[in-house]
């Protein structure tokens, strides 16, 4: 039944494609503007019934195991093949009408609109048998009856894509368009000399004018929204009831555009009363990432709040454990303190570096509100405990410098740091050395080797020893290690590196010290020789 089924689906995902290629209206008729709006919805038909094929399936894979037992005892006393040869036959009959339709209709003053219509009903028609030999119609009746939600959703998501993908083929003209004019409304809301070209979509306040181009129009946003939010729901499948926690997904994508329009607003206002440079330069970026971080983190916290979002059937096993949890906090805090840190001090500063001691005081303020817990991860009071990662991390140092590409060249830290004057140049380097050598390399090992490295080998982290090897976990959180840094080859290098001192340690900490020595050797040549480009 499983090979029926999937034959059966197979001819639903071609059937459709094929026609619609051999359909050429543009031979039939280029300039009726009724014909080519027709021939546009025709267009986006295929790849939204595919859309929807595939949002359903989505949608429907949490009760899979039910519904393919109900598909099983609908279909299996079910003559099958005369549906699928009456579905058959009716395509090639309708694919030989639609090469002669071309033919016939290239001959005509005016689009056969009638013929056209007769043809759209076989398209659909030629579905009816397909859908029957799959299973009989009181079967389709009862899945549509109980999981209209489900089916509202798949076309919402169907219809949601295409016009996705309508928008980018127009540059999302339409989207920036929209963007544009909910960020004059908010502008006006508080600003009282507004500047606004509809034309040219141009927006600012106080002579400080900005372009609502395509690329403001939140897109990109939307991408990374829906994205990460699917990836939740996956992963937090056990927990969360379904179908109406897919409600957040619309409400993630309406939050992050109005958000979008609100950092547009507060760019203008910033750019026109504080810094220009800063507004260009640090806000224009980091807020976008400062409003995905306020949609994703607000909208997880909200749905394990709200009963309508939570499985309150959930097995007591799939549940996540509270001291699993509780060291899955300790572990991430303190690098999404540094991350946030770095983001806000981006932001609000045309380089990145006055701000630069949030991230010290940030890293520092975690590791002081779970010092019980961390306290616990130092390695034994031997020499050779510490000696063997500090000096491999040494070694990593050492490469680090010599393979710089940036050596002998002037670095925008370097001249920054020449025009500063000389106690304020010393208290940032103190600081920048502190965050280095002592508070980074806690924050980035323990969210990598302690939780990522540990995540990769099981679900239930907690039960994994630290020091545990698989192949899986030692490339992927290397490869991620890799992607913090602009050197890539080398930082996947260097993550491997530390990935070695915790299995040669068997403990987080030797990742930390190995971290540790590298940052010092690489920061105190960077002071002594001015190779500013190292930090």
């Amino acid at each position: 039944m499983i090979l029926r089924g999937a034959l059966i689906l197979t001819l639903a995902l071609i059937e459709l494609p094929v026609l619609a290629f051999l359909y050429d209206p543009m031979t039939i008729n280029a300039t009726d503007p009724r014909w080519l709006t027709a021939r546009e919805w025709l267009r986006e038909m295929v790849p939204a019934a595919i859309f929807f094929g595939v949002a359903l399936g989505v949608l429907l894979t949490p009760q899979r195991r039910a519904l393919l037992a109900d598909w099983r005892s609908a279909a299996a006393r079910r003559g099958w093949a005369p549906w699928t040869l009456a579905n058959l036959i009716g395509f090639a009959v309708l694919a030989v009408a639609t090469v002669a339709f071309n033919a016939y209709g290239a001959s005509l003053s005016k689009p056969p609109w009638a013929l056209f219509g007769l043809w759209s009903v076989g398209v659909i028609g030629l579905y009816v048998p397909l859908a029957l030999a799959l299973a009989p119609i009181p079967f389709f009746v009862r899945l549509i009856d109980r999981e209209k939600w489900i089916f509202t959703l798949a076309g919402g998501a169907a219809g949601f894509v295409t016009g996705a993908s309508v928008l980018s083929r127009q540059s999302w003209n339409f989207l920036s368009e929209a963007t544009f004019q909910v960020s004059a409304f908010i502008l006006s809301l508080y600003e009282k000399d507004v500047f606004v070209d509809p034309a040219r979509r141009l927006l600012g306040a106080d002579g400080f004018i900005v372009s609502i181009a395509a690329a403001c129009s939140g897109y990109e946003g939307i991408g990374l929204v829906t994205v990460f939010l699917t990836i939740y729901l996956w992963v937090f499948r056990a927990a969360l009831r379904f179908p109406g926690v897919y409600l957040i997904l619309p409400a993630g994508i309406a939050a992050i555009w109005i958000l979008n329009s609100v950092r547009i607003a507060a760019l203008i206002s910033l750019g026109a009363h504080a810094s220009p440079e800063v507004a260009i330069a640090g806000f224009h970026s980091q807020a976008g990432w400062m409003m995905f971080l306020i949609v994703t983190i607000g909208i997880m916290l909200a749905t394990h709040h709200i009963g309508f979002f939570r499985n309150e059937t959930a097995h007591a096993s799939d549940a996540v454990p509270a001291p699993a949890f509780r060291e899955a906090m300790f572990l991430l805090t303190p690098f999404l303190a540094m991350t946030a840190a770095g983001i806000v001090a981006a932001a609000f500063t045309a380089d990145g570096y006055w701000l630069y001691s949030l991230r010290v005081i940030a890293i520092g303020a975690a590791l002081v509100a779970g010092w019980r817990f961390y306290r616990n991860l130092a390695l034994p009071e031997n020499l050779r405990a510490y000696a063997e990662p500090a000096l491999i991390g040494a070694g990593v140092g050492i490469a680090w410098i010599a393979s710089d590409p940036g050596r002998g060249e002037a670095s925008d830290l370097g001249i920054w740091l020449a025009g500063m004057p000389a106690a304020m140049a010393a208290f940032w380097i103190v600081m920048r050395t502190i965050g280095t050598i002592l508070l980074v390399p806690i924050a980035e090992e323990l969210a990598f080797r302690g939780y990522l490295h540990r995540k990769l080998i099981a679900d239930r982290f907690e039960a994994v020893a630290e020091g545990a090897f698989t192949w899986k976990a030692f490339v992927i959180s290397s490869v991620l290690f890799a992607a913090l840094h602009d050197r890539w080859l080398a930082g996947g290098l260097a993550g491997a590196a530390f990935a070695l001192a915790l299995y040669r340690s068997g403990k987080v900490s030797g990742a930390i010290i190995a971290l540790m020595s590298a940052n010092a050797v690489i920061a105190f040549w960077a002071i002594a020789f001015g190779q500013w480009s190292l930090l």
